[in-house]
Protein backbone atom coordinates (compact mmCIF):
# COMPACT_ATOMS: atom_id res chain seq x y z
CA UNK A 1 0.00 0.00 0.00
CA UNK A 2 2.48 2.40 0.85
CA UNK A 3 4.48 1.84 -2.58
CA UNK A 4 1.55 2.19 -4.75
CA UNK A 5 0.77 5.54 -2.76
CA UNK A 6 4.33 6.64 -3.79
CA UNK A 7 3.70 6.21 -6.88
CA UNK A 8 0.91 7.96 -7.07
CA UNK A 9 1.87 10.90 -5.17
CA UNK A 10 5.29 10.71 -7.64
CA UNK A 11 2.86 10.95 -11.25
CA UNK A 12 0.72 13.52 -9.25
CA UNK A 13 3.78 16.18 -8.72
CA UNK A 14 5.15 14.94 -12.27
CA UNK A 15 2.06 16.13 -13.59
CA UNK A 16 1.30 19.24 -11.61
CA UNK A 17 4.86 20.31 -12.01
CA UNK A 18 5.07 20.09 -15.87
CA UNK A 19 8.28 19.08 -16.26
CA UNK A 20 9.86 16.03 -17.59
CA UNK A 21 12.39 13.70 -15.68
CA UNK A 22 15.15 15.42 -17.63
CA UNK A 23 17.91 15.71 -14.88
CA UNK A 24 17.50 19.30 -13.89
CA UNK A 25 16.75 20.26 -10.39
CA UNK A 26 13.32 19.15 -8.92
CA UNK A 27 11.21 21.35 -7.95
CA UNK A 28 10.88 22.80 -4.06
CA UNK A 29 9.01 20.70 -1.79
CA UNK A 30 9.74 17.34 -3.98
CA UNK A 31 9.80 14.41 -1.92
CA UNK A 32 12.91 12.17 -1.45
CA UNK A 33 12.37 8.74 -3.17
CA UNK A 34 11.31 6.31 -0.57
CA UNK A 35 12.74 3.24 0.53
CA UNK A 36 11.96 0.25 2.53
CA UNK A 37 14.07 -1.66 4.92
CA UNK A 38 15.09 -4.94 3.87
CA UNK A 39 17.22 -7.76 4.89
CA UNK A 40 20.43 -8.08 3.26
CA UNK A 41 22.06 -11.37 1.93
CA UNK A 42 24.34 -12.99 4.61
CA UNK A 43 27.86 -11.94 4.37
CA UNK A 44 31.19 -13.98 6.22
CA UNK A 45 33.38 -12.21 8.33
CA UNK A 46 36.78 -13.74 8.88
CA UNK A 47 37.19 -12.98 12.32
CA UNK A 48 35.53 -13.96 15.71
CA UNK A 49 33.07 -10.63 16.05
CA UNK A 50 30.10 -9.61 17.81
CA UNK A 51 28.09 -6.50 17.08
CA UNK A 52 28.14 -3.45 20.03
CA UNK A 53 25.75 -1.16 18.17
CA UNK A 54 24.91 0.27 14.93
CA UNK A 55 24.64 4.11 12.98
CA UNK A 56 20.55 3.37 12.36
CA UNK A 57 21.60 2.94 8.83
CA UNK A 58 24.65 1.23 7.06
CA UNK A 59 27.46 0.55 9.58
CA UNK A 60 28.01 -1.35 12.57
CA UNK A 61 30.91 -1.42 15.34
CA UNK A 62 31.87 -4.98 15.71
CA UNK A 63 34.53 -6.21 18.26
CA UNK A 64 37.35 -8.48 17.37
CA UNK A 65 37.88 -10.48 20.09
CA UNK A 66 41.47 -11.97 18.58
CA UNK A 67 42.81 -8.98 17.34
CA UNK A 68 41.58 -6.88 20.21
CA UNK A 69 40.14 -4.35 17.93
CA UNK A 70 36.89 -1.97 17.25
CA UNK A 71 35.73 -2.45 13.29
CA UNK A 72 33.05 -0.59 11.61
CA UNK A 73 31.84 -2.26 8.85
CA UNK A 74 29.14 -1.86 6.22
CA UNK A 75 26.25 -4.07 5.25
CA UNK A 76 28.59 -5.77 2.78
CA UNK A 77 31.15 -6.60 5.37
CA UNK A 78 33.49 -4.22 3.82
CA UNK A 79 35.62 -2.60 6.42
CA UNK A 80 35.74 1.16 7.07
CA UNK A 81 37.91 2.17 9.62
CA UNK A 82 39.31 0.33 12.62
CA UNK A 83 40.62 1.45 16.58
CA UNK A 84 42.74 -1.01 18.86
CA UNK A 85 40.88 -1.33 21.72
CA UNK A 86 39.96 -3.80 24.72
CA UNK A 87 37.84 -6.48 23.71
CA UNK A 88 38.03 -9.05 26.38
CA UNK A 89 35.15 -9.53 28.30
CA UNK A 90 37.43 -10.87 30.99
CA UNK A 91 38.28 -7.14 31.20
CA UNK A 92 35.50 -5.45 30.98
CA UNK A 93 35.10 -5.65 27.55
CA UNK A 94 33.81 -2.59 25.46
CA UNK A 95 30.80 -0.24 25.57
CA UNK A 96 29.59 1.59 22.36
CA UNK A 97 26.69 3.85 22.02
CA UNK A 98 25.52 5.64 18.76
CA UNK A 99 24.98 9.14 18.82
CA UNK A 100 23.70 10.69 15.76
CA UNK A 101 26.89 11.12 13.83
CA UNK A 102 29.08 9.53 16.38
CA UNK A 103 29.79 6.52 18.27
CA UNK A 104 30.77 6.75 21.75
CA UNK A 105 33.16 4.06 23.14
CA UNK A 106 34.26 3.06 26.67
CA UNK A 107 36.92 0.49 27.15
CA UNK A 108 37.63 0.59 30.68
CA UNK A 109 40.68 2.37 29.83
CA UNK A 110 40.20 5.41 31.75
CA UNK A 111 38.85 7.83 28.46
CA UNK A 112 35.28 7.74 26.96
CA UNK A 113 36.12 8.98 23.27
CA UNK A 114 33.28 10.46 20.48
CA UNK A 115 34.64 8.96 17.03
CA UNK A 116 32.91 10.32 13.47
CA UNK A 117 30.96 7.21 12.28
CA UNK A 118 31.98 8.04 8.68
CA UNK A 119 35.71 8.27 9.01
CA UNK A 120 36.80 7.61 12.50
CA UNK A 121 38.16 11.22 13.75
CA UNK A 122 37.94 11.39 17.02
CA UNK A 123 35.46 14.01 18.45
CA UNK A 124 35.55 14.37 21.62
CA UNK A 125 37.37 12.40 24.68
CA UNK A 126 36.42 12.44 28.67
CA UNK A 127 39.12 11.14 31.05
CA UNK A 128 38.07 9.96 34.19
CA UNK A 129 39.89 12.14 36.93
CA UNK A 130 43.00 11.14 38.48
CA UNK A 131 42.90 9.45 42.42
CA UNK A 132 42.85 13.72 43.61
CA UNK A 133 38.97 13.30 43.01
CA UNK A 134 38.58 9.26 43.19
CA UNK A 135 39.80 6.32 44.92
CA UNK A 136 38.43 3.90 42.45
CA UNK A 137 40.86 3.22 39.58
CA UNK A 138 39.73 3.71 36.02
CA UNK A 139 39.27 0.38 34.70
CA UNK A 140 36.83 0.09 37.60
CA UNK A 141 34.21 2.17 35.90
CA UNK A 142 31.78 0.83 33.51
CA UNK A 143 28.90 2.40 31.34
CA UNK A 144 25.50 2.22 30.83
CA UNK A 145 23.04 4.92 29.06
CA UNK A 146 19.65 6.81 30.44
CA UNK A 147 18.29 5.03 27.35
CA UNK A 148 18.39 1.73 28.65
CA UNK A 149 19.97 0.95 25.12
CA UNK A 150 23.05 1.27 22.55
CA UNK A 151 21.24 4.13 20.81
CA UNK A 152 20.70 7.78 22.30
CA UNK A 153 18.48 10.23 21.63
CA UNK A 154 17.97 13.49 22.50
CA UNK A 155 18.49 14.58 26.32
CA UNK A 156 19.99 11.32 27.14
CA UNK A 157 23.63 10.70 29.45
CA UNK A 158 26.11 8.07 29.52
CA UNK A 159 26.45 7.31 32.98
CA UNK A 160 29.93 6.25 34.16
CA UNK A 161 29.69 4.20 37.16
CA UNK A 162 31.93 2.15 39.38
CA UNK A 163 31.92 -1.48 39.57
CA UNK A 164 34.14 -2.51 41.94
CA UNK A 165 33.34 -3.13 45.53
CA UNK A 166 36.75 -1.43 46.93
CA UNK A 167 38.20 1.52 46.56
CA UNK A 168 42.50 1.68 46.28
CA UNK A 169 44.27 1.47 49.49
CA UNK A 170 45.48 4.08 51.40
CA UNK A 171 43.89 6.61 49.44
CA UNK A 172 42.58 9.71 50.62
CA UNK A 173 40.21 11.54 48.41
CA UNK A 174 39.48 15.59 48.06
CA UNK A 175 37.22 17.51 50.36
CA UNK A 176 34.67 16.77 47.65
CA UNK A 177 34.45 13.30 48.49
CA UNK A 178 35.19 9.81 46.27
CA UNK A 179 33.55 9.98 42.86
CA UNK A 180 31.58 7.05 41.87
CA UNK A 181 29.31 8.32 39.02
CA UNK A 182 30.06 10.27 36.55
CA UNK A 183 27.21 11.84 33.57
CA UNK A 184 28.77 12.52 30.74
CA UNK A 185 26.28 14.85 27.72
CA UNK A 186 27.11 12.69 24.52
CA UNK A 187 26.96 15.82 22.57
CA UNK A 188 30.31 17.91 24.09
CA UNK A 189 31.91 15.03 25.87
CA UNK A 190 31.16 17.36 29.30
CA UNK A 191 30.16 16.28 32.35
CA UNK A 192 26.24 17.24 32.40
CA UNK A 193 26.34 17.85 36.30
CA UNK A 194 28.90 17.28 39.10
CA UNK A 195 29.78 13.89 39.50
CA UNK A 196 28.23 12.12 43.03
CA UNK A 197 30.52 10.83 45.57
CA UNK A 198 30.59 9.17 48.53
CA UNK A 199 32.31 10.19 51.25
CA UNK A 200 35.34 8.46 53.42
CA UNK A 201 33.21 5.67 54.72
CA UNK A 202 30.92 5.29 51.51
CA UNK A 203 31.38 1.88 50.22
CA UNK A 204 29.62 0.22 46.96
CA UNK A 205 28.44 -3.47 45.59
CA UNK A 206 30.15 -3.80 42.42
CA UNK A 207 28.50 -4.49 39.11
CA UNK A 208 26.18 -1.94 37.61
CA UNK A 209 25.50 0.80 40.22
CA UNK A 210 22.40 2.47 39.37
CA UNK A 211 19.26 0.58 38.47
CA UNK A 212 17.11 2.42 35.73
CA UNK A 213 13.67 3.08 36.81
CA UNK A 214 10.85 1.96 34.50
CA UNK A 215 10.15 5.52 32.77
CA UNK A 216 14.17 6.07 32.30
CA UNK A 217 14.23 9.36 34.05
CA UNK A 218 15.78 8.01 37.22
CA UNK A 219 17.98 5.63 38.94
CA UNK A 220 17.84 3.65 42.44
CA UNK A 221 21.62 2.85 43.70
CA UNK A 222 22.65 0.38 46.98
CA UNK A 223 25.04 1.22 48.84
CA UNK A 224 27.04 1.29 52.29
CA UNK A 225 27.45 4.26 54.31
CA UNK A 226 29.76 3.19 57.50
CA UNK A 227 27.23 1.16 58.74
CA UNK A 228 24.27 2.42 57.60
CA UNK A 229 22.48 0.67 54.58
CA UNK A 230 21.62 3.46 51.73
CA UNK A 231 19.35 3.64 48.73
CA UNK A 232 19.72 6.95 46.85
CA UNK A 233 17.26 7.98 43.86
CA UNK A 234 19.28 10.08 41.15
CA UNK A 235 17.34 12.19 38.95
CA UNK A 236 19.12 12.21 35.51
CA UNK A 237 17.60 15.65 34.47
CA UNK A 238 19.95 17.41 37.02
CA UNK A 239 21.66 15.00 38.97
CA UNK A 240 19.82 15.97 42.37
CA UNK A 241 19.10 13.00 44.38
CA UNK A 242 17.37 11.80 47.74
CA UNK A 243 19.49 9.09 49.93
CA UNK A 244 17.21 7.21 52.38
CA UNK A 245 18.59 5.07 55.29
CA UNK A 246 17.15 1.38 55.31
CA UNK A 247 18.95 -0.32 58.00
CA UNK A 248 16.08 -0.80 60.36
CA UNK A 249 13.58 -2.12 57.31
CA UNK A 250 16.68 -4.49 56.53
CA UNK A 251 15.76 -6.68 59.59
CA UNK A 252 13.68 -8.99 57.50
CA UNK A 253 16.71 -9.73 55.96
CA UNK A 254 18.08 -12.56 57.90
CA UNK A 255 21.24 -13.61 56.11
CA UNK A 256 23.93 -11.47 57.96
CA UNK A 257 25.10 -9.83 54.23
CA UNK A 258 25.95 -6.14 53.96
CA UNK A 259 25.68 -6.16 50.23
CA UNK A 260 21.58 -6.09 48.52
CA UNK A 261 20.43 -4.89 45.58
CA UNK A 262 17.51 -2.61 45.21
CA UNK A 263 15.14 -2.53 41.75
CA UNK A 264 13.03 1.00 40.82
CA UNK A 265 9.36 -0.26 39.91
CA UNK A 266 6.63 2.04 38.07
CA UNK A 267 5.26 2.63 41.72
CA UNK A 268 8.08 5.22 42.93
CA UNK A 269 7.22 4.69 46.21
CA UNK A 270 7.44 0.94 45.76
CA UNK A 271 10.76 -0.81 45.28
CA UNK A 272 12.09 -4.23 45.23
CA UNK A 273 14.57 -5.54 47.54
CA UNK A 274 16.63 -8.37 46.65
CA UNK A 275 18.43 -10.96 48.78
CA UNK A 276 19.37 -14.52 49.26
CA UNK A 277 22.41 -16.85 49.23
CA UNK A 278 25.12 -16.69 47.08
CA UNK A 279 27.66 -19.85 47.10
CA UNK A 280 30.56 -19.46 45.34
CA UNK A 281 31.20 -23.26 44.88
CA UNK A 282 27.98 -23.62 43.56
CA UNK A 283 26.79 -21.71 40.45
CA UNK A 284 23.13 -22.86 40.88
CA UNK A 285 22.70 -21.30 44.45
CA UNK A 286 22.11 -17.61 42.58
CA UNK A 287 19.18 -18.65 41.05
CA UNK A 288 17.31 -19.00 44.51
CA UNK A 289 16.16 -14.97 45.40
CA UNK A 290 14.11 -13.74 48.42
CA UNK A 291 12.48 -10.67 47.59
CA UNK A 292 10.79 -8.00 49.63
CA UNK A 293 8.76 -4.84 48.98
CA UNK A 294 10.30 -1.93 49.69
CA UNK A 295 8.39 1.03 50.87
CA UNK A 296 9.40 4.68 50.48
CA UNK A 297 7.84 8.42 50.09
CA UNK A 298 8.02 9.84 47.02
CA UNK A 299 7.99 13.50 48.07
CA UNK A 300 11.05 13.67 50.10
CA UNK A 301 13.18 17.04 48.89
CA UNK A 302 16.15 16.33 46.84
CA UNK A 303 19.68 17.04 47.66
CA UNK A 304 22.16 18.43 44.95
CA UNK A 305 25.13 18.27 47.27
CA UNK A 306 28.07 16.22 44.74
CA UNK A 307 28.55 13.82 48.32
CA UNK A 308 25.37 11.43 49.15
CA UNK A 309 24.43 11.38 52.84
CA UNK A 310 21.47 10.03 54.52
CA UNK A 311 18.11 12.99 54.11
CA UNK A 312 17.83 14.97 57.37
CA UNK A 313 14.00 14.86 56.84
CA UNK A 314 11.72 12.47 58.40
CA UNK A 315 11.26 9.46 56.40
CA UNK A 316 8.78 6.72 56.85
CA UNK A 317 10.38 3.43 55.65
CA UNK A 318 9.01 -0.11 55.79
CA UNK A 319 9.93 -3.69 54.38
CA UNK A 320 7.91 -6.60 53.85
CA UNK A 321 8.89 -10.26 52.82
CA UNK A 322 7.23 -11.19 49.28
CA UNK A 323 6.34 -14.95 48.46
CA UNK A 324 4.88 -13.26 44.95
CA UNK A 325 6.60 -12.63 41.53
CA UNK A 326 8.29 -9.52 41.54
CA UNK A 327 10.72 -8.17 38.98
CA UNK A 328 14.19 -9.20 40.69
CA UNK A 329 16.56 -8.10 38.43
CA UNK A 330 17.64 -5.40 35.69
CA UNK A 331 14.85 -4.15 33.49
CA UNK A 332 16.10 -4.30 29.56
CA UNK A 333 14.18 -1.80 26.81
CA UNK A 334 12.82 -2.28 23.49
CA UNK A 335 13.75 -0.21 20.70
CA UNK A 336 10.49 2.14 21.52
CA UNK A 337 11.77 2.44 25.09
CA UNK A 338 9.50 -0.30 27.43
CA UNK A 339 10.42 -2.14 29.98
CA UNK A 340 10.74 -5.82 30.61
CA UNK A 341 12.23 -7.74 33.15
CA UNK A 342 13.11 -11.78 32.93
CA UNK A 343 14.90 -13.73 35.25
CA UNK A 344 15.03 -17.99 36.29
CA UNK A 345 13.52 -18.76 39.33
CA UNK A 346 15.07 -22.55 40.64
CA UNK A 347 12.03 -23.62 43.35
CA UNK A 348 12.20 -27.07 45.29
CA UNK A 349 10.08 -29.36 42.33
CA UNK A 350 9.79 -26.67 39.05
CA UNK A 351 11.94 -24.03 37.57
CA UNK A 352 10.03 -21.15 36.26
CA UNK A 353 10.54 -17.89 34.12
CA UNK A 354 9.97 -14.71 36.68
CA UNK A 355 9.13 -11.38 34.76
CA UNK A 356 7.43 -8.12 34.64
CA UNK A 357 7.09 -4.72 32.81
CA UNK A 358 8.06 -3.08 35.69
CA UNK A 359 5.15 -2.99 37.57
CA UNK A 360 5.92 -4.05 41.55
CA UNK A 361 3.71 -6.99 40.60
CA UNK A 362 5.19 -9.89 38.35
CA UNK A 363 4.20 -13.17 37.17
CA UNK A 364 5.60 -16.77 37.00
CA UNK A 365 5.44 -18.80 33.43
CA UNK A 366 7.14 -22.96 33.55
CA UNK A 367 10.62 -23.38 32.09
CA UNK A 368 13.06 -25.51 31.17
CA UNK A 369 15.26 -27.13 33.67
CA UNK A 370 17.94 -25.97 31.84
CA UNK A 371 17.45 -21.63 31.41
CA UNK A 372 18.19 -21.91 35.40
CA UNK A 373 22.29 -21.86 34.15
CA UNK A 374 21.74 -20.45 30.85
CA UNK A 375 19.59 -17.85 30.31
CA UNK A 376 20.46 -14.47 32.14
CA UNK A 377 23.77 -16.06 34.02
CA UNK A 378 26.45 -14.29 34.53
CA UNK A 379 28.98 -14.55 30.99
CA UNK A 380 25.18 -16.33 29.52
CA UNK A 381 23.86 -15.33 26.18
CA UNK A 382 21.39 -12.23 26.64
CA UNK A 383 17.60 -11.72 25.77
CA UNK A 384 16.11 -8.58 24.22
CA UNK A 385 12.26 -7.67 24.61
CA UNK A 386 10.18 -6.80 21.66
CA UNK A 387 7.74 -4.62 20.65
CA UNK A 388 4.43 -5.88 19.30
CA UNK A 389 1.78 -3.70 19.10
CA UNK A 390 0.68 -1.93 22.44
CA UNK A 391 2.08 -4.94 24.39
CA UNK A 392 6.24 -5.68 25.13
CA UNK A 393 7.04 -9.55 24.16
CA UNK A 394 10.11 -11.56 26.02
CA UNK A 395 11.42 -14.33 23.98
CA UNK A 396 12.30 -17.26 25.94
CA UNK A 397 12.81 -21.27 25.07
CA UNK A 398 9.70 -23.06 26.03
CA UNK A 399 9.36 -25.43 28.77
CA UNK A 400 8.17 -28.72 26.16
CA UNK A 401 10.42 -27.40 23.48
CA UNK A 402 10.39 -24.69 20.83
CA UNK A 403 10.44 -21.13 21.89
CA UNK A 404 7.29 -19.12 23.27
CA UNK A 405 6.69 -15.13 22.87
CA UNK A 406 5.56 -14.28 26.67
CA UNK A 407 3.53 -11.05 27.30
CA UNK A 408 5.88 -9.45 29.91
CA UNK A 409 3.21 -7.43 31.64
CA UNK A 410 1.28 -11.02 32.26
CA UNK A 411 3.31 -13.78 31.33
CA UNK A 412 0.83 -15.08 29.26
CA UNK A 413 2.19 -16.70 25.79
CA UNK A 414 1.29 -14.76 22.68
CA UNK A 415 2.46 -17.36 20.18
CA UNK A 416 4.69 -20.54 20.72
CA UNK A 417 6.52 -22.26 17.78
CA UNK A 418 8.50 -25.62 17.59
CA UNK A 419 11.66 -23.74 16.03
CA UNK A 420 14.90 -23.99 17.54
CA UNK A 421 15.04 -25.43 21.33
CA UNK A 422 17.65 -24.89 24.45
CA UNK A 423 19.40 -28.49 24.92
CA UNK A 424 20.61 -29.24 28.34
CA UNK A 425 23.94 -26.63 28.72
CA UNK A 426 27.17 -28.64 27.80
CA UNK A 427 25.55 -30.18 24.57
CA UNK A 428 25.65 -29.18 21.42
CA UNK A 429 22.83 -26.56 20.98
CA UNK A 430 22.73 -24.90 24.30
CA UNK A 431 20.43 -21.37 23.56
CA UNK A 432 22.85 -19.25 22.16
CA UNK A 433 20.87 -16.02 22.14
CA UNK A 434 18.33 -13.94 21.28
CA UNK A 435 17.91 -10.40 19.29
CA UNK A 436 15.58 -8.43 17.22
CA UNK A 437 15.66 -6.49 14.08
CA UNK A 438 12.55 -3.99 14.90
CA UNK A 439 12.71 -2.02 11.35
CA UNK A 440 11.98 -5.25 9.13
CA UNK A 441 10.01 -6.81 12.26
CA UNK A 442 12.29 -10.29 12.77
CA UNK A 443 13.21 -11.96 15.60
CA UNK A 444 16.31 -13.85 15.35
CA UNK A 445 17.30 -16.63 17.46
CA UNK A 446 20.77 -18.70 17.41
CA UNK A 447 20.06 -22.61 18.67
CA UNK A 448 20.54 -26.11 17.56
CA UNK A 449 23.00 -25.32 14.97
CA UNK A 450 21.16 -22.63 13.11
CA UNK A 451 20.29 -19.16 13.21
CA UNK A 452 16.65 -18.68 12.39
CA UNK A 453 14.38 -15.58 11.40
CA UNK A 454 10.92 -15.27 12.84
CA UNK A 455 8.15 -12.88 11.96
CA UNK A 456 8.00 -11.08 15.66
CA UNK A 457 4.26 -10.72 14.88
CA UNK A 458 3.24 -14.55 14.46
CA UNK A 459 6.00 -16.18 15.46
CA UNK A 460 6.56 -17.88 11.90
CA UNK A 461 9.84 -19.16 11.18
CA UNK A 462 11.13 -17.02 7.94
CA UNK A 463 14.38 -18.68 7.37
CA UNK A 464 17.00 -21.00 8.58
CA UNK A 465 20.56 -20.79 8.36
CA UNK A 466 23.53 -23.42 9.29
CA UNK A 467 25.45 -22.67 13.08
CA UNK A 468 28.13 -24.05 14.76
CA UNK A 469 28.13 -26.06 17.32
CA UNK A 470 28.23 -23.79 20.31
CA UNK A 471 27.70 -20.23 17.61
CA UNK A 472 26.59 -17.28 19.47
CA UNK A 473 24.37 -14.46 18.85
CA UNK A 474 24.64 -10.78 18.92
CA UNK A 475 22.82 -8.11 17.28
CA UNK A 476 22.13 -4.40 17.18
CA UNK A 477 18.89 -2.92 16.08
CA UNK A 478 19.94 -3.55 12.37
CA UNK A 479 22.62 -5.72 12.47
CA UNK A 480 23.13 -9.09 13.48
CA UNK A 481 26.47 -11.79 13.74
CA UNK A 482 26.02 -15.37 13.91
CA UNK A 483 29.65 -16.20 14.99
CA UNK A 484 31.11 -19.38 15.55
CA UNK A 485 34.89 -20.08 16.38
CA UNK A 486 37.25 -18.14 14.01
CA UNK A 487 34.35 -16.49 11.28
CA UNK A 488 31.25 -15.13 11.78
CA UNK A 489 27.94 -14.81 9.32
CA UNK A 490 26.60 -11.16 9.57
CA UNK A 491 23.16 -10.19 8.59
CA UNK A 492 22.20 -6.60 8.01
CA UNK A 493 19.29 -4.31 7.34
CA UNK A 494 19.61 -2.24 4.19
CA UNK A 495 17.12 0.89 2.94
CA UNK A 496 16.01 -0.28 -0.53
Amino acid sequence: MKRMWAAVAAVGLVALSGCSNDGGAKPEGTPSPMTTPTLAEPVELDFYAAVITDNGADLSLVGDVMSQKLRVVDANGNEKWSIDSNVNEDDGGTEAYSAGENVIVHDYSGSTTAYSWADGQKVWSFDLPDDASSCRPAQSFGSQSTSGSDRLGEGDLILLENSWMNPEEDCEPSAEGDAVVYAIDPETGKEAWPALSVDADGETFGGRLIALAPDRKSGVMSWMDGDESMVTRVTFEDGSHVSIPITEAREVDDTGADYFSVYPTTDPTSLTYVYGSMDGDDPMSSAVMRAAQLNLPADVKPSDSATLAATDQSVDVSMEDTFDAVCGTELSFTADGKPACLQTELFASAVKYQGSDGAAEGWYADAPEASVARIGGLGGPQWEPVDHGDQTIIVVPAADGGIAALDAATGKAVWTTDGPRMREEGETGSWGGQGVLPDVGLIVVTDNKKTTFFNAKTGKPVSDHPAGDYADLSSSQRFVIATNEDTSTMWAVVDK
